[in-house]
């Protein structure tokens, strides 16, 4: 399966929807960090229906209109979902991390911490590359139509990327950590 399918999967697990409704939600919560473009969303529906990972009601309305096609997440879609969410991205693809991140609500917070856990060690270890890379040219104040300008400047933007990707990673962490103790205290009462 492939991105596209399970952000599907994703938007079906918060509820059924129809094909309009899915590229509706699609072009107002996914497309600020990952394009899905018309003509992928009817085949990658099909093919998850093949796998039985949804399925497709059709809704008969009062007119003279043809029956509306509701799609809605099957169990065994919950679970791929699920294990899909729970599987480390490479470093470096942020996409698929967002992603994962939407339907993350669907985990156990234990394993989610952990995920989060293992992705900002992977900002550390590309964070200290960067800083590495740029110790390198600190002495050098290159003219802007130096190609080294825009070296430097590309390593800079990786920095910034990765220092606020660390600190999106320690807050989700004091929030599930959070949330963990407070069901703790709460299941003790």
């Amino acid at each position: 399966m492939n991105n596209i399918q399970y952000t599907l999967l994703g938007l079906l697990a918060r509820e059924p929807l129809s094909g309009y409704e899915m590229k509706q939600q699609i072009n107002s919560r996914i497309t600020h960090f990952y394009k899905i473009n018309n003509n992928q969303l009817y085949p990658s529906l099909s093919k998850l229906e093949e796998a039985e990972l949804i399925e497709l009601q059709a809704i008969e309305q009062d007119s003279y209109r043809p029956p509306r096609k509701i799609y809605k997440i099957t169990p065994n879609g919950i679970n791929a979902l699920k294990s899909w969410v729970l599987e480390l991205p490479e470093a470096g693809d942020t996409d698929t991390f967002l992603l994962k991140q939407y339907s993350a609500w669907l985990v156990r917070p234990e394993d989610l911490i952990n995920l989060i856990e293992k992705n900002k060690e992977q900002h550390e270890r590309t964070l200290e590359d960067y800083r590495e890379r740029i110790s390198s040219f600190q002495e050098q104040s290159p003219d802007v139509n130096n190609p080294l300008f825009s070296t430097i400047s590309v390593i800079e933007m990786g920095i910034n990327f990765e220092e606020a990707s660390i600190l999106w990673c320690n807050r989700m962490l004091e929030v599930l950590k959070q949330h963990k103790l407070a069901s703790r205290t709460v299941n003790h009462i």
